[in-house]
């Protein structure tokens, strides 16, 4: 209507207008009526037109088989399954998948667009989106109202969606749990990464003003050490990230602490003291820790770090790791069980690692321009991050975790007998 406050989505001409002989959907549904759109045939309309208006439609039907076909295809090959009927329901359900649109580049569709084209109907709730996929989810509150939207939106083709034609199926609650990941199994224990396993969040440990003064220091040291280098400084680029370490320094090629040469400092940066003296009051785990090696990062937007455990005979059981600029989600994996979780580090937000989360877990942040937060897509922007962590003088670690410990390998057992430590 004229005075409806929110813009209708555009809906163009497509193969839905067929003859009532093709059926639409994975079940064989029925053909949802013409819109108003369609071409008509009416008493003055020649033979010869009406059997080219019936080939282009059959035309056009044929074509909507087979980015069906294909659609499905990838969805079979992508989740591994036998068929689609597995995960598919023939009856309403409150959940549907949008089985050809995904976002961002997969599919062209952000969730902001799908959300204009389902947000005009009744009992609408929300999408949800998975990262990899070239499908996407869409929820309402009850069978019939996804059932409403289904009809008047099936094989249509949307502006807004990038003209491709919406192929819809729908999906019990335990499937769409399924295709969502929601199902841990028999991992389930496995996946409660939380204080009891060593891993401690604090939302808001510095304001955003003490986060302004940290990158004004972090400038600020950066000019001075370019006047004392008479112009290079000690960044180090990363694959796309860059690090810059204080204290001691990190050799990513031995992947153990380095030559002091290439730390910034062989002390940690003064106005880095009160904030750690906060994390010993906040932390009673970390009361008597002293780090001596500090690293900061800027992760450029789309840089990340791979799957990694920080080097057991490198650093003590504690770890920890203040975030600035924008949010960005992390991953963890146990390998022994192939356990998963993620974690969603705010700005100005502190994580701390201990025990099983340092030693028996590995970390990551994907290297990606974008992260799923509760089915949304959140872009990113540039990060920060300051690591904190105390060198680990005997360069040895009887942790249980020996798929992740480095203690016995070669490279270690080297740097030992180099640096004058007595073997194990």
């Amino acid at each position: 209507m004229e005075n409806s406050m929110a813009a209708a989505p555009t809906i163009k001409a497509s193969a839905q207008d067929i003859p009532n002989d093709i059926d639409s959907g994975l079940f064989g549904l029925q053909v949802l009526a013409s819109d108003s759109d369609s071409e008509s045939v009416n008493s003055h309309t020649s033979m010869a037109d009406v059997k080219k208006v019936t080939r282009r439609l059959r035309n056009e039907a044929y074509q909507m088989n087979k980015r069906r076909e294909r659609a499905y295809a990838t969805f079979i090959r992508m989740e591994g399954l036998s068929s689609v009927e597995e995960v598919f329901d023939k009856n309403p359900q409150q959940a549907m998948c949008i089985i050809n649109i995904g976002f961002g580049d997969i599919g062209g569709a952000t969730t902001e667009q799908i959300e204009s084209v389902f947000g005009q109907f009744g009992g609408f709730e929300h999408v949800v989106s998975k990262h990899g996929k070239p499908y996407t989810f869409v929820v309402f509150k009850t069978a019939d109202a996804a059932q409403a939207a289904y009809a008047k939106t099936y094989g249509k083709l949307f502006n807004e969606l990038c003209d491709k034609p919406l192929l819809l199926e729908y999906l019990n609650q335990h499937s769409f749990k399924k295709l969502l990941g929601m199902t841990l199994g028999e991992y389930s224990d496995d996946c409660a990464l939380d204080e009891s396993r060593g891993l401690y969040y604090i939302a808001d440990f510095i304001t955003k003003e003490e986060e302004q003064s940290i990158m004004q220091y972090i400038r600020k040291d950066e000019e001075q050490e370019a006047t004392n280098n008479g112009g290079p400084t000690k960044w180090l680029r990363v694959q796309k990230r860059y690090v810059k370490h204080y204290g001691h320094s990190f050799d990513y090629h031995i992947k153990h602490v380095g030559d002091a040469s290439l730390a910034a400092s062989q002390s940690l940066p003064s106005w880095m003291w009160p904030f750690i003296e906060r994390m010993k009051q906040k932390l009673l785990i970390y009361a008597d820790q002293t780090p001596n090696q500090l690293t900061i990062q800027r992760y450029p937007t789309g840089a990340g770090i791979s799957f990694h455990t920080d080097s057991h005979t490198s650093f003590t059981d504690i770890i920890m790791i203040l975030s600035m600029g924008t949010p960005v989600q992390m991953d963890f994996q146990k390998p022994e069980s192939g356990a998963t979780m993620s974690l969603d580090l705010e700005p100005r937000s502190l994580v701390l690692m201990a025990g099983e989360a340092r030693y028996g877990w590995q970390h990551a942040i994907h290297m990606r321009r974008s992260d799923l937060v509760a089915g949304r897509v959140r872009e990113r922007s540039e990060r920060w991050s300051i690591t904190m962590r105390t060198i680990n003088k005997r360069m040895a670690c009887n942790c249980a975790y020996p798929e992740l410990c480095d203690t016995n390998e070669e490279t270690v057992q080297r740097l030992r007998k180099e640096r004058g430590i007595p073997a194990l």
